[in-house]
């Protein structure tokens, strides 16, 4: 609990003082995009973290560790994000929030991976967490307590780029052929083709316009 005060702490230190993003405390951890997810409840899978997490950027890797015995979870994780900035996000909003009985502590840090791990064993599936999404949604769930559906927009949406925003939202499920097989050119071409026709009727007003104009009057 004492980690999760200090962190609050000194986010709100630089909050009044209106510190900049280079003099930020997060700033000396530029070079690593994971972050550490302590106090996890027993009954938050990982598909859930994905979801919560996925409101500040796009996780792209999540090593929730697990009890080699009972094969439960042990209560923390490494979550790696596919920009740093949203690691920023994710530390300055979740930590100290309350999920279920317990509250988060989410901090950065130099993920390594242990002997005859590769970092592809951890990369999120996404076809998986839209079924869970949506099985959620359904339920009403509410994964965050006392957090309504308002309160857990990015409040940052509007200065967030587009490559922040989460990607469940705009997931492609596989079977839709028919999404799949649509000529990314298409759009633009009938942009194209519309844009020539209007040229070339324009074009043959004109040339009529002239004929009529070298014309002699009779």
């Amino acid at each position: 609990m004492n980690s999760i005060h200090k962190i609050n702490q000194i986010n709100q230190k630089e909050l009044a003082t209106n510190t900049s993003y280079k003099s930020s405390w997060h700033y000396d951890y530029r070079d690593t995009n994971y972050i550490y997810i302590g106090n996890i409840p027993s009954s938050l899978t990982a598909q859930d973290i994905v979801i919560i997490f996925s409101q500040y950027g796009i996780p792209t890797h999540l090593n929730l560790v697990k009890d080699k015995t009972t094969g439960e979870h042990r209560g923390f994780a490494f979550l790696k994000y596919a920009h740093f900035k949203s690691c920023i996000l994710a530390i300055d909003n979740f930590n100290g929030i309350k999920v279920g009985d317990r509250n988060l502590r989410v901090d950065h840090n130099y993920y390594k991976l242990k002997g005859g791990e590769l970092e592809s064993d951890y990369l999120v599936d996404y076809s998986e967490i839209q079924g869970v999404k949506q099985q959620l949604e359904n339920k009403d769930t509410k994964l965050i307590e006392n957090k309504e559906a308002d309160e857990l927009k990015d409040p940052m949406e509007k200065y967030i780029d587009d490559d922040l925003r989460d990607p469940i939202e705009n997931y492609k499920e596989a079977g839709n052929d028919d999404d799949e097989l649509k000529d990314p050119m298409e759009a633009y071409l009938k942009r194209s083709d519309k844009h020539d026709k209007h040229g070339r009727h324009r074009n043959r007003h004109r040339s009529g316009h002239k004929d009529r104009e070298r014309s002699p009057k009779r």
